[in-house]
């Protein structure tokens, strides 16, 4: 008998501590907030690295200012370069963050508003150099970074751009590349020295050029 309520006492104590644990872990925030995405796009950094990333030029329910936030970043949704966008999205402040993340994750609810910028659209034969170039951030502290290097036809400066600056391309190191692009011009005046007013999407490939050796 006395076994028996030893053991009833010690479950209770267990199921006790167990709530008071489960009391104490941090819970993942869940909200619903509206979103703008502006036409413009941004260049940035993402979390622990130096590597430039072009990105989605965003603000977030009652902040004033715009912030970058990854193409990919919005759980069923998907951007469109040159165009703006009003979004309703869940948005969740996570308790236990990834170290090589941000704290929050986005779903798409409802896509309120998709509307072409004004704009230039043109189409222009790009070159792609075979070897990385080296992006200057500006920024103290911020090392130069690997990046792609680009010129239309017929220029004969190469601009160091990040390796997704044209949507539909993957780069590939040791490879040259020529391509049919849409180039997109946006009308408005950069938001801020971040901030992207002219776009590239892949037409076509015109060209591949196979590493020297091969």
């Amino acid at each position: 008998m006395k076994t028996r309520i030893l053991g009833i006492m010690t479950l209770c104590c267990a199921l006790g501590l167990g709530g008071c644990l489960n009391e104490d872990t941090p819970e993942d925030k869940v909200e619903v907030v509206n979103m703008e995405i502006s036409s413009q796009t941004c260049v940035y950094a993402p979390v622990l690295s130096e590597i430039p990333q072009e990105g989605m030029w965003v603000r977030i329910g009652d902040d004033t200012r715009y912030q970058d936030l990854g193409f990919g970043e919005i759980n069923g949704f998907t951007y469109e370069r040159g165009y703006a966008y009003q979004l309703r999205v869940e948005r969740t402040t996570l308790a236990n963050p990834p170290a090589d993340a941000g704290i929050y994750t986005y779903r798409l609810l409802e896509e309120r508003m998709r509307k072409p910028a004004e704009a230039v659209r043109e189409t222009v034969i790009l070159e792609v150099d075979a070897q990385p170039g080296n992006y200057e951030w500006g920024i103290p502290g911020m090392e130069e970074a690997p990046c792609m290097k680009i010129r239309e036809e017929g220029e004969e400066a190469w601009t160091n751009v990040p390796f997704n600056k044209i949507e539909g391309f993957a780069y590939t190191k040791d490879w040259s590349y020529k391509l049919s692009v849409e180039k997109i011009t946006l009308e408005e005046k950069p938001d801020g020295e971040q901030c992207q007013t002219v776009q590239y999407v892949l037409k076509e490939i015109l060209s591949k050029s196979a590493p020297l050796g091969n």
